[in-house]
């Protein structure tokens, strides 16, 4: 293994799955379930064998240990067979995907998304050559029907019985019929500042997370939170959700706003002798049980299911009754830990539906950025005590970084190593940014039709207030729109 070497490998390993020097020399037993997670994986990474088996390996990593995680499978030299569902961490680390689906194994060249293009046409193929054998069938049986007491048609009803017979039948496509169509319940109108942070420090013994931090959410934000490992992500969830105190600042919360905090420790908060129905029960006050079981079903328990008990359920279905019951009640703030964790393909679309769907704030922490870049409109980078924000998502966030790094940078770089990104993923984030810009304008399009509608309303015309507010709003949105417009065209003539 290249023992003068080891040490070296280890911290680098251990380095960039998020351990300080600090912690290299930490006894195992002091280190929590998920850390432990990455010390196996490390061990795994640094024996560097012929082939990896992994299992769901970004499940116990912040977002920037998935990237590190991502590049170093990227240029894994072996073989690797992995389980995930991190869509964007699949594209960047695989380069074949194997479906096992209506009792098959389908192998798939590309990544994730190459493979759901070539997946949604074979199953078009599948449904065709499915219904063309159905018409055969029934064209046959109809045919048997029809003859089958016509002395002059007897042999040729007899073939076709034996045809029918030796028919390999295919099997009807599959597809997610059931799939889930979450409707959260929504909450009242909050007022403008939903919570704030304002000049907030907080210490754990003589390590500072912030210092003098000012924060504000306001109503309909969607926040994702980005920073290193350590950075102080979970902490300022916490803060927000009243989880923490502050050891000096304030934390204030918007009159009449209801808070709901989603961690990986409320799937411990389950009781393992009640039943999946019962768990919503206790919450869902005032819920017939048809309202109740129609809701489970939408977090994909339904049938018998409901009255499974907690102790025999997977991580993943714990995950999906830990969220249906957070969310039972209409919340003005959302505080989400890492809420795709242990989801499948099929959970994690339909929670970010329904949260895209949803009027309240949300600020969350998440490794995925599918989620991230779907859910999110705003980021924040935390770090050194404080809270920078970004007005975008993730994807948003990644390129303004990019873009402001120094050109000396980028130039001793490619110095030390010449293998930049490809023109492909430079074209790529163009074109992701360039869509972005168009959907971004169309929603200002449509939110200063929204402005003017109020502002040409004659109920409206002695309300000064009114009008006002819709004024500085166009103003804003007109600002922002030709800003965006600027940059639509300087990229353009990048292309």
């Amino acid at each position: 293994m290249g023992g003068w070497t080891l040490e070296k490998k280890a911290k680098k390993i251990l380095g960039g799955l998020g351990f300080t020097d600090k912690q290299f020399i930490e006894p195992m037993d002091v280190l929590s379930g998920g850390w432990r997670m990455r010390v196996a994986l490390a061990a795994i990474l640094l024996q560097k064998p012929d082939i990896l088996f992994l299992d769901e390996p970004t499940n116990h990593l912040d977002l920037e240990a998935t990237i590190w995680l991502e590049t170093f499978l990227s240029d894994w030299k072996g073989s690797m067979v992995m389980i995930s569902h991190d869509r964007e961490f699949l594209d960047r680390s695989v380069n074949h995907i194997l479906e096992i689906d209506l009792k098959r194994i389908n192998l798939y060249q590309g990544n994730y998304s190459r493979y759901l293009e070539a997946k949604a046409l074979r199953l078009e193929q599948h449904r065709n050559t499915y219904k063309n054998q159905q018409k055969k069938i029934k064209d046959t049986e109809r045919f048997i029907d029809r003859f089958r007491y016509k002395n002059t048609k007897a042999t040729q009803v007899q073939s076709r019985v034996k045809m029918l017979e030796k028919m390999e039948r295919i099997e009807e496509p599959t597809e997610y019929k059931h799939v889930m169509n979450l409707i959260l319940p929504q909450p009242s109108r909050a007022p403008l500042n939903v919570a704030s942070c304002r000049k907030v420090t907080k210490h754990y013994g003589d390590t500072e997370v912030f210092n003098e931090m000012d924060l504000v959410v306001e109503r309909g934000q969607k926040i994702g939170l980005v920073g290193i490992n350590g950075a102080g992500k979970s902490t300022l969830l916490k803060l927000l959700a009243g989880v923490e105190d502050v050891t000096s600042g304030e934390v204030r919360i918007g009159n009449g706003v209801n808070r709901s905090y989603y961690a990986q420790h409320q799937l411990e908060t389950l009781d393992s002798n009640e039943t999946v129905f019962d768990t919503v029960r206790k919450v869902g006050t005032g819920w017939s049980e048809t309202e109740i079981r129609t809701y489970l079903g939408s977090f994909l328990f339904s049938g018998d299911e409901i009255e499974k008990y907690i102790k025999v359920l997977s991580g993943g279905e714990k995950a999906r009754l830990a969220l249906a019951r957070m969310l039972v009640e209409p919340s003005h703030l959302l505080l989400l830990d890492e809420p795709t964790n242990h989801l499948d393909m099929v959970s994690r679309n339909i929670v970010e539906k329904a949260l895209g769907q949803y009027v309240g704030s949300i600020v969350c922490i998440s490794h995925d950025r599918h989620f991230l870049n779907h859910i999110t409109t705003q980021t924040g980078e935390v770090g050194k005590g404080r809270i920078r924000m970004y007005e975008g998502n993730y994807e948003y966030y990644e390129w303004k970084k990019n873009k402001s790094i120094p050109k000396e940078r980028l130039i001793s770089k490619e110095r030390i190593k010449p293998k930049v990104k490809s023109d492909y993923k430079e074209r790529k984030k163009l074109r992701n940014r360039l869509a972005w810009i168009r959907k971004r304008n169309k929603s200002i399009e449509t939110e200063l039709e929204n402005q003017r509608i109020i502002l040409q309303d004659p109920d409206n015309g002695d309300n000064y207030d009114v009008l006002q507010k819709a004024m500085e709003i166009m103003n804003c949105l007109e600002k922002e729109y030709l800003e965006l417009m600027e940059e639509e065209e300087l990229l353009n003539n990048n292309k």
